[in-house]
């Protein structure tokens, strides 16, 4: 067949137009290929190096100084102390809420008795309501302020005598004695310390350290209540004959046990439970009354460097007390302390607390909720603890981890210098 000239054209130009177009799409299309696997390749350098994921902390990191009494003659002075440890760092400060008989009263109060709490309440002897107004100072500087509260030794309105205290074994006599502490196990003793908790914070605190008398001693709670409650519960009575083995005194004076029965681990473990079930409700008290407070626990060094001694002396468990709503675990590594009862060299107790905060960062899941509380005075002698000594224990804490810090007692002696050092 034979095609005209024009219609012949027409198809030689669309022949040459569809070719170009063909040619241009294989080239884009093969060239495209050729850059996917290299896309694909770089991706996978790019995840190789790509620094992995960290988990980010959802709770702030405290920086603290807990206050045992203000040596201020006035509010004026109480606020330049603030002014200073603001300058230092510090975010937190921690304020004694609470006055025992024998505990140096704020000189800026006017007490009207010799026992009892810092802010108002029904539940307790009320010394001077000065805490409302130490809080108000520090909102000022921006500084939050924590309530640090009693427990078992809390000035209440009751009468120190059965069924409010707990009953104790002397293992000299072998008899059972009154303890100057509340019973967690009567009902009257749970209610007001529930209402303190409430009352605390009325006056505007951010947040509240749970002292550590909120454990109970292996020789304690022998108390009528206490020891019906568990034969009720796990059906084993409490004798102290079949609890303790091998009993001796040691040359300090102090009477310890070689060997527990398994009813006194049993009972260890019930008493850390009851102790936990109290502290619930103090918490779950205080952030009713005010959902954004923050809720500290003191916890002996034993949880973390012996937890079967924890657990046994103190009926202590932080692997337990894991469980409850805290917002900070205040260890209380205390060099000098542990020196003198673990027979330490210095090396050895700042090796300690390093090992210490290692621990602790791995079982608990935010490094800002690790507390690490730093002795700045000798327990025995009240003097200064010196500023080199007080760095090597912030160092052996710092290289370990970012984790919260507070240094006890504050005082004008403090060497700031240091503080501000690791307070950033």
């Amino acid at each position: 067949m034979v095609i005209p000239m024009k219609k012949k054209g027409f198809y030689v130009f669309v022949i040459v137009l569809a070719a170009s177009a063909g040619c241009f799409f294989c080239k884009w299309y093969f060239g495209r290929c050729d850059i996917l696997p290299q896309c694909a390749v770089a991706s996978v350098a790019e995840a190789r190096v790509r620094p992995q994921k960290t988990s980010i902390s959802s709770t702030r990191r405290m920086l603290a100084a807990q206050v045992l009494v203000f040596k201020s003659r006035d509010y004026p002075q109480v606020e330049q102390c603030m002014i200073n440890l603001k300058h230092a760092g510090v975010n937190t400060v921690i304020v004694r809420a609470f006055q025992n008989r024998g505990d140096r009263v704020y000189r800026f109060s006017q007490p009207q008795c010799k026992a009892g709490v810092y802010f108002e309440t029904s539940h307790a002897p009320v010394v001077d309501p000065v805490l409302a107004r130490i809080v108000s100072i520090g909102h000022r500087h921006g500084l939050k302020v924590f309530a640090w509260m009693e427990t078992r030794k809390m000035p209440l309105h009751l009468a120190y005598a059965e069924p409010f205290t707990a009953l104790g074994y002397n293992f000299e006599t072998r008899s059972f004695e009154p303890i100057r502490a509340w019973s967690i196990f009567d009902e009257t003793v749970e209610e007001r310390l529930i209402g303190l908790y409430e009352d605390v914070v009325g006056s505007g605190i951010d947040g509240i350290l749970i002292q550590d008398d909120l454990v109970m001693h292996q020789y304690e709670d022998f108390s009528s209540k206490a020891v019906a409650l568990f034969a009720q519960e796990t059906g084993r009575v409490l004798d102290p004959q079949t609890l303790y083995d091998g009993v001796f005194q040691d040359k300090e004076g102090r009477w310890l046990v070689s060997r527990y029965s398994d009813t006194f681990w049993l009972w260890a473990r019930w008493k850390n439970q009851k102790l936990l079930n109290l502290a619930r409700k103090l918490i779950h008290a205080a952030k009713a009354a005010a959902p954004e407070i923050e809720v500290a626990m003191n916890f002996m060094y034993e949880s973390v460097t012996a937890p079967d001694n924890a657990l046994a002396w103190l009926s202590q468990s932080l692997d337990e007390a894991m469980k409850l709503p805290l917002d900070f675990y205040a260890i209380m590594a205390y060099h000098r302390q542990m020196k003198k009862e673990l027979q330490l060299s210095d090396g050895a107790a700042y090796n300690k607390i390093s090992t210490m905060t290692a621990t602790l960062l791995n079982v608990i899941d935010d490094p800002h909720k690790i507390l690490m509380k730093v002795q700045m005075s000798d327990w025995d002698t009240r003097k200064q603890i010196p500023a080199d000594e007080a760095n090597q224990v912030f160092k052996r804490i710092n290289n370990q981890g970012r984790v919260s810090l507070a240094f006890i007692p504050y005082s004008p002696r403090v060497p700031l210098q240091v503080i501000g050092h690791y307070f950033q």
